[in-house]
């Protein structure tokens, strides 16, 4: 079975998101266009989780999420980060449930592209 892993790379200088011309070696070093990177601090990778929200947008690692919880009855709606599990080798949301166990799921956005969100998402939990 063929399994393809997609991953999006945060450029710190250019302040954007991109795939092109990036590959991973399976040692986990970052290439472009075949070259090593001479300072890979620049960039950060998340991984594709393999799902989307639903609206069609694709969900990554570090991704913030809003999700509706069924609990007696009652439907609430909570917040949470993509992460990933390195213990059950699957994503989950931080602290949370693993995210195949969530539904109503809607993209809020990322730490790189909105900053202030991510900051409000960590102020509402502590």
């Amino acid at each position: 079975m063929a399994f393809t892993i997609r991953f999006r790379v945060w450029d710190k200088q250019e302040k954007e998101f991109t795939q092109k011309g990036f590959s991973l070696t399976l040692d986990g070093k970052l290439l472009k266009f075949g070259q090593p990177i001479p300072n890979e601090d620049n960039y950060v990778i998340n991984c594709f989780t393999g799902l989307k929200d639903k609206y069609d947008k694709e969900l990554y690692e570090e991704d913030i999420i809003e999700h509706t919880v069924a609990k007696g009855g009652n439907l609430t709606q909570h917040t949470g980060v993509i992460r990933y599990n390195l213990e059950h080798g699957a994503f989950y949301l931080e602290n949370g449930p693993p995210l195949l166990q969530l539904f109503s799921i809607r993209k809020v956005g990322n730490p790189y592209e909105n900053p202030i969100l991510y900051d409000l998402y960590l102020k509402s939990k502590s």
